[in-house]
């Protein structure tokens, strides 16, 4: 088992946001998740309130550093996708550990081309790729089918079957529809028709990577279905969030697989700078685990990786919590 420090517990604040423009149901999944921390936090005998923000972090004033250890569930700052680092930048101003990364990890790990050069020059596998910001730079890309995404996007934003592409005209397009609708660069790489995992890891001082989680594609016969779009992942309605099987620990038929899988996900968080838990998203390449994005402070809903993983080492959703925040807590200021 990884790290996790015998400190007192500290009084712990869940700190999230929400938009006032946001749909009612984007509220009410927030509202879910933060009733599960409650729920997990009351099991394991935390003091702990919950403070909600928009764009004004001015409350903390109201809490001792050396007293509240922060559960980090801010994504953004005002209405400014993925700007989480600015909250973490108000945090470390203030002088309050927290759970997840700080400031300088969330923001390079922002830059998936980046990422992945940070991962090629620790010798762990990922794709080849390369950035183009214009159409017109399609024709310098060889390796087709290829895959789509945008450079500085997160949570599978603007990911969806049209993200796969067989000829440089699609690839224009799609750079085009990168540029024009997510005011982004295009992160352009071979497309793997592949099995897809997911690995949770925890710790500081000596990660642990979980059990591995499939997404199991096998029940979709086009091809642009087998891909975890943002669709997929968060409209309940939707095929693939109630069809894809989630297999955990996987992969069973593979144990060399399984084995592989952690070893590459736990070497990519330290060499990433993650901190306390994290998520890898691979997909096979022959029997070599290719890295597809690393994941700072990842979901934690039921169905999520990190619940999954901790699940089939036989936590409960509130001992996974614990284990974070006393990782978090070994931060706090004396």
């Amino acid at each position: 088992m990884p790290d996790a420090p015998n400190r007192k517990q500290p009084h712990l604040l869940v700190l999230h946001n929400e938009n006032p423009d946001w749909p009612q149901a984007d509220k009410d999944w927030s509202a879910e998740f933060v009733a599960q921390m409650s729920d997990g936090l009351r099991e394991q005998g935390y003091c702990f309130e919950t403070l909600k923000f928009f764009d004004d972090l001015s409350a903390l004033a109201h809490y001792d550093p050396r007293q509240w250890l922060i559960w980090n569930w801010g994504e953004e700052l005002g209405d400014r996708p993925w700007t989480e680092a600015l909250v973490t930048d108000a945090l470390e101003a203030a002088g309050f550990a927290f759970t997840g990364a700080g400031s300088a990890t969330l923001r390079a790990c922002q830059d998936r081309m980046a990422t992945k050069q940070r991962l090629l020059a620790a010798g762990l596998p990922t794709l080849p790729a390369r950035v183009f910001s214009d159409p017109a730079q399609a024709a310098e890309w060889a390796h087709y089918p290829a895959f789509v995404k945008g450079n500085t996007q997160h949570a599978s934003y603007g990911i969806d079957g049209h993200s796969i592409v067989d000829t440089p005209a699609a690839l224009a397009q799609r750079i085009a529809y990168v540029r024009d609708s997510l005011h982004d660069e295009s992160l352009v790489e071979p497309f793997l028709d592949t099995r897809e995992f997911h690995v949770a890891v925890w710790g500081n001082q000596s990660p642990q990577a979980l059990p591995p989680l499939e997404y199991d594609f096998s029940v979709f016969d086009e091809r642009g279905d087998r891909i975890y779009t943002y669709e997929w992942k968060f409209d309940r309605a939707s095929r693939g969030f109630k069809e894809i099987k989630m297999p955990c620990p996987a992969p069973e038929d593979r144990p060399d697989w399984q084995a592989r899988l952690e070893e590459v996900a736990a070497a990519a968080y330290t060499v990433l700078g993650l901190r306390d838990y994290g998520r890898l998203d691979l997909r096979m390449l022959g029997d070599e685990p290719q890295i597809l994005d690393a994941n700072p402070n990842p979901d934690l809903d039921v169905t999520s990786v990190l619940p999954s993983g901790a699940r089939a080492l036989g936590l409960t959703y509130g001992q996974m919590v614990d284990r974070i925040v006393r990782f978090a807590a070994e931060r706090m200021p004396a």
